[in-house]
């Protein structure tokens, strides 16, 4: 089966070699990333034991900060190295990990390529955030005796489909995995539909309750004063928004000011590369936009554009109102733990199917709003804006859907521990 995917992956790779040449070129993410996509560059590791962390980009890597602090301070002899797939997502790592000893991309899922970057990193365990099942470094590790283990594990309803068509294929490469630490009892019944024994599946919860209780330091919160400068202004943060969403929120805002002059809005694309397309649609708008990295420690227009990563959690505690961006659209959403362990009341859309069951504690906890479309956002903001005692009561509730689910951390490292404990270094 593995010879039956490396064929294939290997005949896509060629067939579309001219496109991402050409997304090489125009598109600035993909830049400076190939070298170790081919397993080359990437510094050969000694023999002490190590950890191979994987996060696949911005989500998975802030997820892992939690679990990457809990291994540093249990297994302080133990080597982290951190893989990741997009730049943002190794980006985020450089800015905010400590104590990392290599970070890379990610490998081209061929064979021939991990089984050089397994040489290199020599790792005595992977731990993979989430569901990133990649069949070529699954078989590498076990042909090098590699204990693989999923955790914070997701299977969302749109990969669950797709799996389970797959299921004859899929099966011999998730018995590759030692174990799957999943989110909640719903992922686990996908894992055992798709053919994995319910005694290689764990139950832990979202560790990213635990890591959103972790606040920035006070270095990092002194670090956005300095940049954006102090207000006393409301502040509207539309965060993680997609494309189709910005035209939503300056809409939207433009209505709220109306009534809320001094309201500011701080718009956090998901991709801060799209932030000069974002700023052209503001402008055109009437909007006079102020780049996060021209602030220079003034923030001086009403309206803030973060065209860098690593700032959005700063954010959230400065935030007044927050609308969670890639649910007006059919994306799935994003994290709203992080604004509700602030005590921030979140606006989401519809289309969360990413965060289900997030979202249903959100909600049942009154610590949210979901709203439908533009005119439901307009007044779920304005009546947040106009009573305190409602935004008051509505922050309460979602801090205490986080700290009440928090965790999953201290579960899923009692089972690293049961596995470090019988496995030994990896071997040439």
């Amino acid at each position: 089966m593995i010879h039956l995917y490396t064929l294939s992956l290997f005949l896509v790779i060629l067939v579309t070699l001219p496109y991402w040449i050409w997304r090489y070129w125009t598109t600035p993410k993909y830049r400076g990333t190939v070298l170790e996509r081919l397993g080359i560059g990437i510094q050969q590791r000694d023999a002490a034991p190590r950890i191979w962390i994987h996060a696949v980009s911005v989500g998975e890597t802030l997820a892992a900060q939690g679990l990457i602090q809990a291994l540093q301070r249990d297994y302080p002899h133990y080597e982290l190295v951190l893989s990741t797939v997009t730049k943002t997502g190794r980006q985020i790592a450089q800015d905010k990990l400590t104590g990392i000893g290599v970070i890379f991309h990610l490998p081209i899922d061929l064979p021939m390529i991990t089984r050089r970057v397994m040489k290199r990193i020599r790792p005595t365990l992977i731990l993979i955030m989430e569901t990133e099942l990649w069949p070529g470094l699954l078989a590498t590790a076990k042909a090098s005796h590699v204990p693989v283990v999923i955790v914070n594990g997701r299977i969302s309803p749109r990969s669950f489909h797709n799996y389970h068509r797959a299921k004859m294929f899929m099966a011999p490469f998730l018995a590759m995995v030692r174990l799957f630490i999943m989110q909640s009892p719903m992922d686990a019944e996908r894992m055992v539909a798709m053919g994995t024994p319910k005694q290689r599946i764990r139950v832990s919860g979202n560790i990213k309750y635990d890591q959103a209780l972790i606040r920035p330091t006070t270095t990092a919160m002194d670090a956005l004063e300095q940049t954006i400068g102090r207000t006393d202004d409301p502040i509207l943060l539309a965060a993680s928004t997609h494309p189709g969403e910005e035209e939503i929120i300056i809409a939207v805002y433009k209505k709220l000011v109306q009534n809320q002059p001094m309201l500011r809005l701080i718009m956090v694309p998901r991709h801060p590369e799209r932030a000069k397309p974002v700023a052209a649609l503001m402008e055109r708008q009437g909007w006079a936009v102020q780049m996060m990295s021209q602030s220079h420690g003034h923030w001086k227009n009403k309206v803030l554009l973060v065209d860098q990563v690593g700032w959005l959690t700063r954010i959230y505690g400065v935030a007044r109102l927050v609308y969670v961006g890639g649910s007006l659209i059919p994306h799935g959403g994003q994290n709203m733990l992080e604004p509700a362990a602030w005590g921030v009341p979140t606006v989401f859309g519809p289309h969360t199917f990413n965060f289900k069951d997030v979202v249903r504690l959100l909600l049942e906890a009154g610590g949210a709003m979901e709203v439908q479309d533009a005119e439901g956002l307009f007044d779920a903001l304005n009546r947040l804006l106009n009573e305190p005692s409602t935004w008051e009561r509505m922050g309460k509730a979602a801090r205490q859907v986080v700290e009440s689910n928090a965790g999953a951390l201290p579960r899923t490292m009692t089972e690293i521990a049961a596995i470090l404990a019988e496995v030994r270094p990896c071997s040439d």
